[in-house]
């Protein structure tokens, strides 16, 4: 039986301990410039693929199981910050990824490859792992220079393991955003691989 669970999308969600360093990082840089928002820790991520709509989840979820177990565990490591489409005129400001972008993009391209064939478009631009942390409101795009400015120096927290891709539900509520996580698939182990040579 197919389940819908409406606009979706395929992410990692970086370690508690990172997401706080991420906060320390945002509080310290106070007040977001005129229309602008900071995003919430709950919405925190790295996106690597958007599903749009859903219509049967089961099969998403049989795709992107071994798909991302294909992928080995890596290490990553948050840092810098930008801005899209650029810092003059941003919708988005982010937080970049400065180690472990190489497997991320091998990661997103996996799932990519994956989910093709199941009709999900894939993004033919080129990947870039960040984490959005401000956004500006409607499709207003203004200058993101003060953000990237106080954000590009912060420390983001240490190095940390990506082991896990969640497929998350995006449901729209009067106060923004929420993520619900639908499923989640572990990365692939090298010691596993070598256990069961």
């Amino acid at each position: 039986m197919s389940e819908h669970i409406g606009r979706a999308f395929v992410a990692v969600v970086p370690p508690g301990s990172v997401l706080d360093a991420v906060g320390r990082a945002v509080a310290a840089a106070g007040d977001p410039p005129g229309g602008w928002r900071w995003t919430t820790p709950e919405q925190w991520h790295v996106t690597l693929q958007f599903l749009g709509r859903v219509e049967d989840a089961a099969v998403a979820v049989r795709a992107l199981g071994p798909a991302v177990a294909a992928q080995q565990a890596f290490e990553a490591r948050l840092g810098g910050a930008g801005a899209f489409p650029s810092a003059r005129r941003a919708g988005v400001a982010w937080a970049g990824v400065t180690e472990g972008a190489e497997p991320f993009g091998a990661l997103a391209r996996s799932v990519s490859d994956a989910l093709a064939p199941l009709g999900y478009a894939r993004d033919e631009g080129r990947f870039h792992p960040h984490l959005t942390l401000a956004r500006t409101r409607g499709r207003d795009r203004r200058d993101a220079r003060p953000l990237v400015d106080a954000l590009s120096g912060a420390a983001l927290g240490e190095r940390f393991e990506v082991a896990e891709v969640v497929l998350f539900e995006s449901r729209t509520r009067p106060s923004g955003a929420e993520y619900v996580a639908r499923a989640r698939f572990p990365l692939g182990r090298a010691d596993a691989d070598a256990g069961n040579a």
